[in-house]
């Protein structure tokens, strides 16, 4: 290639860049000025513009992305009526607003997990304790497996609800923080009586024929309580749990 070619190349390289750097800044004034034409004032659009171009580089579907501008849009219009700014609104940290809307907001350190969630968790975490408890049992003692209808499959599922229904309400139950409607005094007392009634349902279930309250192979419950342990661990994952049977974990956790 001769000095002429050369110098021809990095002119039309030069122009190319100049063109595509034009481009840009074209469609970046373009989408700062499709907020300032909405009624928006000033720092509520430029906040927008920020807040648009940090919500585009996360991983979340066009229809998410679209529903966010339109959602923040229409508050920040709305609070505009009463002099709200999207500072008083959201904060200064347009980053941290959009990690919020990814992930969900930070749940506050101490506060309790949701309650559903919770039931299931720790559900499953007794559901896990009692297969594998019961099934290391029968392999070291298949007699017991003929004898002990107690620890029947029937048995063992309704022990596990009940115990995910009653854990998570322990120390919502207790928690000095709240507002209660009852003493203290009763709040025991419901507590001895729902311990009284989960005795008494393991009592009934226990007596319940063979093929109800089916005492399964000591491999089968096992590996129940396996998978049951994994279905626990998916659960915490998926609702960033902090609280449970087997105790708390940091509270860098989002609800």
């Amino acid at each position: 290639m001769t000095e002429n070619e050369k110098r021809n190349a990095g002119a039309q390289q030069r122009n190319r860049n100049a063109a595509v750097h034009q481009d840009r800044n074209s469609a970046v004034k373009n989408e700062r000025a499709a907020f300032d034409n909405i009624g928006l004032t000033k720092r509520n659009a430029e906040y927008m513009f920020r807040f648009n171009q940090a919500l585009q580089a996360t991983k979340l579907s066009p229809e998410k992305k679209a529903e966010n501008v339109k959602k923040i849009t229409t508050e920040l219009l709305e609070g505009q009526k009463t002099g709200k700014t999207a500072r008083n609104l959201y904060g200064n940290d347009v980053n941290a607003h959009v990690k919020e809307i990814v992930e969900g907001p930070v749940r506050p350190a101490g506060a309790m997990d949701p309650y559903w969630p919770s039931v299931l968790y720790n559900g499953l975490n007794f559901f896990t304790i009692f297969s594998i408890m019961f099934g290391i049992m029968f392999l070291i003692s298949p007699a017991s497996q003929k004898s002990g209808q107690s620890v029947g499959l029937i048995s063992i599922i309704l022990s596990s609800v009940i115990a995910g229904f009653a854990l998570p309400m322990v120390p919502r139950l207790f928690d000095s923080k709240r507002e209660h409607r009852y003493a203290l005094w009763l709040r025991i007392i419901g507590a001895l009586i729902f311990l009284v009634f989960w005795l008494l349902l393991f009592t009934f279930t226990s007596a319940l024929p063979s093929y109800l309250n089916p005492a399964l192979n000591a491999w089968v419950m096992i590996a129940l309580g396996i998978l049951g342990a994994g279905a626990s661990i998916l659960v915490k994952r998926q609702y960033k749990l902090t609280q449970g049977f087997f105790g708390s974990t940091p509270q860098n956790r989002r609800r």
